[in-house]
């Protein structure tokens, strides 16, 4: 019996591409004072979005504090818009490559991430009959949810405690270093993504681990 069972994924930048670039660019349209490096500055310096990511505010007090600290002058659909134009579109093989490994291992998803983004990416018809590509995950984690961040040490815990899984069960893999070493602290197997070959790095694993 192969000691690792379970998967735990990333979403952004491992399965589905995003730009902050372009959020940063397109607060900065909607901005009276900042560009978007002054934008990027701000969200990251003050962790504008941690909050929110975290579930502790609303969307609505999510967006006030932006408009706010970010000086833009928007409605609520122009502010949705600009936030979420760092999505990109999922690979077209995302379905069938996820799905293949459904056949070895349980397959998670771990996910600092929010309900206005949620909203776009679970929408989705991307297996070969419209099904949706969350259906293939035993669980899934997003940070809204769980009033947690990574690259807090608790989130991990709290995934293997729903699931019933030790660490030495579960592969990692995410495109954040600070993430992955939180990780690895706990005795999960952790792999950087880097986003450019993020496909060929998982099924270089998976190829050790058969």
């Amino acid at each position: 019996m192969k000691s690792k069972n379970a998967l735990l994924f990333d979403l952004g930048n491992v399965l589905l591409p995003i730009d902050l670039s372009l959020t940063y660019q397109a607060f900065s349209q909607l901005s009276t004072v900042f560009s978007p490096e002054e934008i990027q500055k701000k969200i990251i310096d003050n962790g504008l979005w941690l909050g929110y990511e975290a579930g502790l505010l609303t969307d609505e007090e999510f967006r006030n504090l932006l408009k706010d600290k970010l000086a833009l002058n928007c409605s609520k659909e122009e502010f949705d818009q600009a936030f979420s134009a760092l999505l990109l579109d999922f690979p077209s093989n995302v379905y069938s490559f996820l799905e293949e490994l459904t056949s070895n291992f349980d397959l998670y998803l771990l996910s600092n991430t929010s309900i206005i983004h949620a909203r776009i990416f679970l929408n989705n018809q991307l297996g070969p009959n419209g099904e949706n590509l969350f259906d293939l995950f035993k669980k899934t984690h997003f940070s809204f949810n769980m009033g947690l961040v990574k690259p807090n040490p608790s989130i991990y815990e709290q995934v293997l405690r729903e699931n019933n899984l030790i660490a030495g069960q579960l592969v990692f893999f995410d495109d954040n270093v600070a993430n992955i070493e939180s990780a690895s602290q706990l005795g999960i197997d952790s792999i950087l993504i880097d986003p450019k070959n993020s496909f060929s790095q998982i099924s270089k694993k998976i190829t050790e681990l058969c």
